[in-house]
């Protein structure tokens, strides 16, 4: 299906809203058995972004601007894609300076190629450039010699830590005898420098997510997500999805995360800054020293730089903060990363006129997927107007489930230590492979295809992943069909 031909459709998509059924994943009865014919064709899907959708599913598919800004958001997000991709360094001399001394990559598009996801590891060995692992332990110590992350390059010497993973195979079948195999990664730790890292210390690893539609997902309301919440599973369909938790660096409270494969990141500008900090050695407003994240004293004051800047008029020249921090991100630069990340532009399904895409659109809403994999959504109100007041289909809840243990992570001595996953949205999955050359699934990129992926779920998601394995090979095959249409 062509881009003019989705065109007409979509005006039907702007007046209706989409209700996703939760299936019948308890029910005895077979799939064969099961009466689809009451769901609506997935033509309802065409614009996932709304106005902001745009249609390209080339390798810049993740690249572009959303469709509907203005002239003035078009000029910051050109210097904001500038920001992106620069390449910091440690050189005094360099306009763009202050990289380290530990750090992941010189650039944000290092890990984030063409704004999609980072590479998992294809195999054993080291860790690839773009997978960072977060740190945890209760040994001031640690923390105060290695921060919050083990970076895996430094500009001095040798890196702080070796991280290599190593795999193991799971085994199973689905429930028509065909075998299937899965890979549980095993991570162990090689510090050059610093402290031994205890056993007990926690490795969080992680993939850098794809970006598009950051912005839309920051404009869902507090009260949606709530009446989707259900920690204590009052309904007693098994999921029990809760608001992930994050700190907000200025007020120092509790407030309710979105990002992150964990939902501890509460905005899109924070979330940049925490990683210009942890994964470049960069200071900024959010964290002015670099003894933040160490133990030492961190100093925040003000607030975020998007509450500050805003045009003069259309056009014109940024008016910026009152008090404005130069760290080694200054405030502009850091707006204009913001800004860059905001508006990068959900792209469009493909091939939604597919029978075998239209079955595959049923079957996830019969095993349950579409219970956490949620929406629809109508954005609020925000400061950038085209993405206000869209209706959009992420499939995402923004809640933290638990997945269960196989998904959990692990300490320095491989022990397994449970872990909430915020649901990630899966609109533009489809085209992960194309933008990135690769597919790598999950938090830690273990998963080689979308199927290993769905077979991983469990916790609250047993009876889904459970659904598809009782599918015949045909129907599993357009449940993947449809996620490749995304």
């Amino acid at each position: 299906m062509t881009p003019r031909a989705l065109r007409l459709p979509a005006l039907v998509l702007g007046l209706t809203l989409v209700i996703f059924a939760c299936g019948n994943r308890g029910d005895e009865q077979g799939i064969a058995d099961v009466d689809l014919s009451g769901f609506d064709a997935p033509t309802r899907l065409l614009r996932p972004g709304g106005m902001t959708t745009a249609f390209d599913d080339s390798e810049r598919a993740f690249s572009l601007t959303a469709r509907n800004v203005n002239h003035y958001e078009r000029q910051v997000f050109a210097a904001g894609k500038a920001i992106f991709e620069v390449l910091w360094t440690a050189r005094e001399s360099s306009e763009f300076t202050g990289l380290g001394p530990d750090f992941d990559a010189p650039a944000c598009a290092s890990c984030h190629a063409d704004d999609g996801r980072s590479p998992g590891p294809s195999g054993d060995g080291p860790m690839p450039l773009g997978m960072v692992v977060k740190l945890s332990t209760d040994d001031p110590s640690v923390i105060e010699a290695y921060g919050p992350g083990l970076t895996s390059s430094t500009t001095d010497g040798e890196p702080e830590a070796r991280i290599v993973v190593s795999f193991e195979t799971v085994s199973g079948e689905f429930d028509d005898g065909t075998p299937y195999g899965l890979r549980r990664p095993v991570y162990s730790v090689e510090t050059s420098r610093g402290p031994e890292i205890p056993d007990d210390a926690v490795l969080r690893v992680r993939v850098a997510p794809q970006l598009p539609g950051l912005g839309l997902l920051e404009l869902i309301s507090v009260d949606d997500l709530e009446n989707l919440s259900d920690p204590d599973d009052r309904d007693g369909d098994g999921i029990s999805g809760r608001l992930g938790r994050a700190r907000d660096a200025f007020l120092d409270i509790d407030v309710v995360g979105r990002f992150g494969w964990n939902g501890d990141q509460p905005t899109v500008e924070q979330q940049a800054a925490t990683a210009f900090f942890n994964e470049m050695g960069l200071t900024s407003r959010y964290f002015p020293a670099p003894e933040c994240g160490r133990g030492g004293d961190c100093v925040v004051t003000g607030g975020p730089v998007t509450s500050y800047y805003e045009p003069s008029g259309f056009g014109g020249e940024v008016v910026g903060a009152i008090d404005p921090v130069e760290g080694e991100v200054g405030d502009d630069r850091l707006y204009q990363l913001t800004i860059y990340t905001q508006v990068l532009a959900v792209p469009g399904p493909r091939d939604l006129d597919d029978p075998e895409v239209q079955r595959g659109w049923e079957l996830f809403n019969y095993a349950g997927c579409a219970a956490c994999h949620a929406g629809p959504y109508v954005t609020e109100r925000g400061p950038i107007q085209g993405l206000s007041g869209q209706q959009i289909q992420p499939f995402t809840d923004l809640l933290v489930h638990d997945l269960g243990i196989g998904l959990s992570d692990q300490t320095v001595g491989g022990e397994p230590v449970p872990t909430e996953w915020r649901t990630p949205p899966l609109w533009g999955i489809g085209l992960l492979d194309t933008v990135g050359g690769q597919l790598s699934l999950l938090h830690d990129g273990r998963a080689r295809g979308y199927e290993e992926a769905i077979l991983w779920h469990d916790g609250e998601a047993a009876a889904s992943a459970a659904a598809y394995r009782a599918m015949s090979a045909s129907d599993r095959d357009a449940v993947i069909r449809f996620l490749e249409s995304l």
